[in-house]
């Protein structure tokens, strides 16, 4: 049966209402047993104003779903990805207060229909989009962000800092675990179709007939589960 760590979530911000960088075990919360989930703390706006947002979604209104490594689920609201942070937040306490999920115990995170992973891999720890998986490979989104600063150039326009989001895709081996940068083109999806001995001719007679494109990333879900499913 699926928990609703919301409710858990609202009950323990009575109690991180005074506190600050308070380590709160959810799992301790639901079981008593000791897997921690996250730290909590407060969120304080900056002085200055900063156009744009270090978060991936533009609202907070999102459902999520917690699975975690042991097969249970939980369904939590007002959850967004922290992408300077790298790390999935939640609002709570009339929005005064942040949860910060870690992935200690944490398989994935839905949001809105959409899965999300934590890799580790050449020293870098990251969460990404799950695109498209099959036996072998999937295909990632990762997310990246610059602040840039303001000038007082009126040239230049760009009185304010603002934050600039940057998508890149990724491919990720099962066996070997590797990551690798990934381009939606045709030359990256035929490298790929040759790896796995895909014909080529019913890839491209699907894709003329569907009026496909290789640099949508819908049209290419599409055409990695012709190939692939």
């Amino acid at each position: 049966m699926i928990r609703y760590i919301f409710v858990i979530i609202y009950l323990l911000s009575n109690i991180m209402s005074s506190q600050t960088n308070l380590q709160t075990d959810f799992r301790s919360a639901l079981t008593g047993e000791t897997t921690n989930f996250g730290t909590s703390f407060f969120y304080n706006p900056p002085n200055k104003v900063i156009l744009g947002s270090a978060y991936l979604f533009d609202e907070w209104n999102n459902d999520g779903e917690i699975q975690t490594i042991s097969g249970e689920r939980f369904l939590i609201k007002n959850i967004n990805l922290n992408v300077s942070r790298n790390a999935f937040e939640a609002k709570i306490n009339n929005n005064d207060s942040i949860f910060s999920f870690n992935f200690n115990n944490i398989d994935k995170i839905i949001i809105n229909g959409k899965q999300y992973k934590n890799y580790y891999y050449n020293d870098n720890n990251r969460v990404y989009e799950l695109v498209y998986s099959s036996e072998t490979f999937s295909i990632l989104k990762g997310f990246s962000i610059k602040l840039v600063t303001g000038s007082g150039n009126p040239m230049v326009n760009r009185s304010n800092d603002k934050y600039v989001k940057k998508e890149s895709f990724f491919i990720r081996y099962n066996s070997k675990k590797i990551i690798e940068g990934f381009k939606l083109n045709k030359r990256s999806l035929n490298k790929l179709f040759d790896k796995n001995s895909i014909d080529p001719d019913k890839i491209q007679s699907f894709i003329e007939a569907s009026d496909l494109s290789y640099k949508e990333e819908e049209d290419v879900i599409k055409i990695l589960k012709l190939a692939f499913d």
